[in-house]
């Protein structure tokens, strides 16, 4: 009876109703939190809005018809439903910034719960960069596992699982990467940078090593519906140059738009420094007035940012080497 339960799916892959409720809960909490939040925060800009319901029709996309049933036929396919629930849709729901909106469609009693939930210690570590990114990396990986993923693709209870965690594993990384509380509230505009990198690299090992290795490995978790469409081992080559290259390109997309918020940070900062050198002599410090004073400052910090650019680039070029040379001399 158990077992019964786990595999039943009456809608097949062709629709997932949870999918439907949750996105659908969702659209309609902004909703109410649009109409609620012009009043106390103001009007929410129009591409904001576009973006919070273009990242929650990837999700939707990933999850019904017609990608969902050729992700059960195509190694390929199926990755690009994850690139599309774990990077694409969480990334476009973290840029429009949608939390005080929806915490403006929730009842009084549930934003004080909401709120208080926010400032646990908990809460606090889970949204370090070193944690967040963990928990994205690990809902990639965990997922590729051939065995995890060959139950994730024959019983629906387990692919519901695994799409949820990479959901909720990319809408907390990117809130983290696009917040925009600068320190100590909000984590260290470095930290957001190396962790982007850190993901790349993720990206890269794993595409890579999916790609360029001569053995099909999820095969047995595959329909035999495929075999007129690609060959295993082709349809898993296309699958890991999807990990490999398109999910990097929307991490460099991202990272851009951390550099992006990082020059806005500093900029909100100089246009307060009067504030700021009003309330704290010492603060008078961090704003030079000269040229020498300018180069002496920022001297340190951008050669640091020259290395950490450097030793990103250098990472992700030995990744793919050292997962060439272990697949043509190892294997």
């Amino acid at each position: 009876m158990i077992t019964y339960f786990f595999l039943y799916d009456p809608f097949g892959y062709a629709i997932s109703p949870l999918t439907l409720i949750f996105v659908g809960f969702a659209a309609g909490l902004y909703l109410r939190g649009l109409s609620r939040s012009s009043r106390m925060l103001g009007r929410t800009a129009a591409w904001r809005q576009a973006l919070f319901f273009a990242g929650l029709v990837c999700i939707v996309a990933a999850t019904n018809a017609p990608l969902s049933p050729l992700g059960h036929s195509l190694f390929s396919a199926h990755q690009v439903e994850h690139l599309l629930l774990r990077l694409a849709g969480p990334l476009l729901i973290a840029v429009s910034q949608p939390w005080q909106v929806l915490q403006a469609g929730l009842k009084r009693s549930w934003r004080r719960r909401v709120s208080a939930l926010g400032g646990t210690g908990l809460a606090r570590f889970m949204a370090h960069p070193a944690m967040a990114t963990v928990l994205l990396v690990t809902a990639l990986f965990v997922w590729q596992v051939p065995v995890l993923y060959g139950l994730a693709q024959r019983i629906a209870a387990i692919e519901m699982i695994a799409h949820l965690s990479m959901v909720l594993a990319g809408i907390w990384y990117f809130s983290m990467l696009f917040d925009p509380k600068d320190p100590p509230k909000g984590a260290r505009r470095g930290a957001r940078l190396i962790s982007g990198f850190v993901v790349i690299v993720s990206n890269i090992f794993l595409g890579s090593l999916t790609t360029l290795k001569e053995v099909a490995l999820y095969a047995s978790s595959q329909t035999a519906g495929n075999s007129h469409l690609l060959s295993a081992l082709a349809d898993e080559t296309i699958g890991g140059y999807t990990i490999w290259v398109p999910s990097s390109m929307v991490l460099i997309v991202a990272i851009i738009l951390v550099l992006n918020g990082w020059n806005a940070a500093e900029v909100r900062r100089w246009d307060s420094r009067y504030d700021l050198t009003r309330g704290s002599n010492s603060a008078v410090l961090e704003f030079p007035e000269t040229a020498e004073e300018l180069r002496l400052k920022v001297t340190k910090p951008n050669r640091d940012m020259g290395r950490t650019l450097a030793l990103g680039a250098f990472a992700m070029f030995s990744i793919v080497m050292i997962t060439i040379m272990t697949i043509v001399y190892a294997l």
